[in-house]
């Protein structure tokens, strides 16, 4: 069942007992739900990790550039792939793709001053990456057009506060959101009361209860399969008699 717009500003309206009150507008409301989900996803992320809105998008850099720009707005990013067999439909399905490691930024240099070239084989590149404002930064520079898959965690969609307001903007987008919105509701009631300069503590005190209920939900998602720590120093290789692992990740340290 989808959650509108509409619904969740009666919703504050009824706990925050704003029915016949127009001291803040269905506007303002929004205004305040936007920040309350933006913070709400926070929240989550930090508790559940950022795979649990992971989505991804693809890109290329052509030969002799570093720079491969992200699409707006992204939250933050997760991991970078280095796509061998770019024809795959889609990029995520592919069988042949590097896990990138990202460099310090201190070493923004380092592939230059050494005159490294980048090179990329089906078990090893010497290529890694560094995130900037709103793009991926490689180093050393592309040796030739090279494609990527970047695993992200989205902004989320934000509810548009637009003249007239359409309250009928749904909320289906995110679930996992809108599995929370208990807390979206208590946390707007709070920034109603203190803009009315009215004791907003029992909405207070409902929002710590709500957070701490969140972070003990969240302590493993996957019950079955905890997480565990990565391996980050065998690369696995898939042969035709099986698994085996290959050279390390630090084998190819520059």
């Amino acid at each position: 069942m989808s959650t509108t717009l509409g619904d969740i500003i009666t919703e504050v309206r009824n706990r925050a007992d704003l029915n016949n009150s127009q001291f803040i507008t269905n506007e303002e409301l929004t205004t305040y739900i936007n920040y309350s989900l933006g913070e709400l996803q926070g929240l989550l992320i930090n508790a559940y990790g950022g795979d649990y809105f992971a989505d991804f998008f693809t890109g290329s850099i052509t030969a002799g550039n570093v720079f491969l720009d992200m699409p707006d707005p992204v939250y933050k990013v997760l991991g970078v792939d280095l796509v061998l067999d770019a024809n795959v439909a889609p990029p995520a399905m592919s069988m042949n793709r590097i896990t990138l490691q990202p460099f310090n930024f201190n070493e923004r240099n380092r592939a230059n001053s050494l005159n490294m070239q980048g090179y990329a084989t089906q078990y090893a590149t010497n290529y890694r990456y560094k995130l900037l404002d709103q793009a991926v930064m490689l180093q050393p520079p592309a040796g030739e057009n090279l494609d990527f898959l970047i695993w992200y965690v989205p902004q989320p969609d934000y509810f548009v506060v637009g003249s007239p307001l359409n309250l009928t903007q749904s909320f289906t987008n995110n679930q996992t959101l809108s599995g929370w919105l208990e807390y979206v509701t208590t946390d707007v009631c709070i920034k109603c009361k203190q803009k009315e300069e009215t004791d907003p503590s029992l909405f207070v005190r409902q929002k710590a209860l709500l957070t701490e209920r969140l972070r003990n939900e969240a302590q493993n998602r996957d019950q079955g399969s905890p997480a565990r720590v990565a391996d980050i120093y065998a690369a696995g290789v898939v042969t035709d008699t099986g698994f085996t692992y290959g050279y390390g990740l630090s084998d190819y340290n520059y």
